[in-house]
């Protein structure tokens, strides 16, 4: 699968350059799923008096999944019940919605004012699945377990720059106990695909300044867990929400 990731050199003030992401995903239509970091229209420098477009967000990204027939993923703060989420939507080329709640709450503003989510969730496209996490929750190996064979751990991030070297040891731990690849999609730059294999990553390919490209194969996870079968030995467990 082709996967095309934006980093945040699509934003301008704090603000997402849509017609860029826009043009970026008319212009290559063999990329299948396109992917936003974490915040992707907001940033996280934000307050709880801060308009989101959480609504506008999801229709923007089932727009442009029904229409190019490509997926379309990231996350963005959203008002929901009177509550607030930081949200991970990811919208199929069938108009199938899906959406996941960042469990794990970084910082002042989103320990004072977000949600926290509770349900973990996957979903397959185009034969891969896909189990979304944000940020924060890379770093917490027993709500990333790989309970349901998912293929990709796919992250959502405003990962610092200064705390760059823990997150590359945390992909990279992630994806060897899981048997996945860990897709981080990171809004600061240095975004990373690592795989089970020790010192080995998806080698990407820049598309602009704003957008890379990488490939993924299931056949490739396959040929992992057939021949190093980790995950039969995993521990049974529970977590309480």
């Amino acid at each position: 699968m082709i996967i095309g990731f934006f980093e945040n050199k699509y934003m301008a003030d704090g603000k997402a350059n849509i017609e860029l992401i826009y043009n970026a995903i008319t212009r290559n239509r063999n990329v299948e799923m396109w992917i936003l970091p974490e915040a992707f229209d907001t940033g996280c420098n934000v307050s709880a008096d801060t308009e989101f477009n959480g609504e506008g967000n999801v229709a923007l990204f089932k727009e442009w999944a029904v229409k190019y027939k490509t997926a379309v993923a990231g996350s963005f703060y959203f008002r929901d019940n009177g509550k607030i989420f930081n949200r991970f939507c990811a919208v199929l080329p069938d108009g199938k919605e899906y959406f996941y709640d960042k469990r794990h709450l970084f910082g002042e503003f989103e320990k004072n004012h977000v949600t926290p989510g509770s349900q973990i969730i996957s979903f397959e496209y185009k034969g891969l699945k896909f189990r979304p996490i944000i940020c924060y929750d890379l770093r917490f190996p027993i709500w990333c377990r790989n309970t349901d064979n998912y293929d990709v751990l796919l992250c959502v991030s405003q990962w610092p720059n200064q705390r760059l070297g823990d997150r590359a040891a945390l992909c990279k731990a992630r994806a060897i106990e899981n048997q996945a690849y860990v897709l981080n999609v990171n809004a600061q730059g240095f975004s990373k695909v690592d795989t089970p294999v020790f010192n080995e990553e998806v080698k990407q390919v820049r598309g602009s300044k704003s957008w890379v490209k990488i490939e993924i194969s299931k056949d490739y996870i396959n040929k992992i867990r057939t021949s190093k079968k980790y995950l039969a030995d995993s521990d049974d467990f529970s977590i309480n929400v």
